[in-house]
């Protein structure tokens, strides 16, 4: 076996490991005082806890296949697209803390990276990245692929929007409804938020394809 595909499969199944580890860590509340800290199961609604959970278990999966494959040449394509399409999500989740949430809530960075976030924030956003852009090249992303880097960004996006809007009132919605606070200015002044984060997605997702045809 080629050094770079056992290097996928490591970082793979590190991926998978620091889920888990993340979970423990969320169930049992740790540091959950902490701004943006995942803390029990209600933090399961949030974006980046969904999306660390599908990269983890896909990346369990991936390795799977790896092993059972031998060879980087001898998976499937639509692995590899699957696998791009999650590291989109931790990608998106990690940049949007940092450059959005970040310097809305915290006042220093270290607090990002307390409890459960550590994994979720950092190390599986950045295991993503690296494994997927410089350890899984055997496969080349069409525009139409890379597009698809877009799609739980934006089923999460009408889950959200559903749930947010339902308890609007006199255009306003409540925190607990309105988690992420896109609507806190009102549903009228939502619209630039949305074509920002639309847009960072899409960077996202033509950033992560360009480092990867490097």
């Amino acid at each position: 076996m080629e050094t770079g595909f056992i290097v996928s499969v490591v970082l793979n199944l590190l991926a998978f490991v620091l889920m888990v580890v993340g979970i423990v860590v969320m169930l049992k509340g740790i540091d959950a005082d902490e701004h943006l800290a995942a803390d029990g199961l209600r933090a399961v609604k949030y974006f980046t806890v969904q999306s660390n959970w599908l990269y983890g278990t896909y990346a369990l999966v991936f390795a799977i296949c790896e092993i059972a494959c031998g060879s980087a040449d001898k998976i499937p394509a639509g692995f590899y697209t699957l696998k791009y399409v999650f590291t989109v999500g931790v990608t998106l989740t990690m940049l949007t803390v940092i450059f959005f949430l970040a310097p809305i809530v915290v006042k220093s960075y270290p607090e990002l990276f307390k409890g459960a976030n550590l994994y979720y924030h950092l190390l599986i956003p950045v295991l993503g990245i690296v494994s997927f852009c410089f350890f899984e090249k055997d496969c080349t992303l069409s525009v139409k692929q890379t597009l698809y880097g877009m799609i739980p960004f934006m089923l999460y996006g009408v889950y959200y929007s559903i749930t947010a809007l339902s308890h609007a009132e006199n255009g306003q919605v409540e925190e607990k409804y309105d988690w992420y606070r896109f609507l806190a200015h009102g549903t009228s002044k939502a619209i630039p938020a949305i074509v920002v984060m639309v847009a960072a997605a899409l960077g996202v997702c033509f950033g992560l394809r360009f480092i990867h045809s490097l």
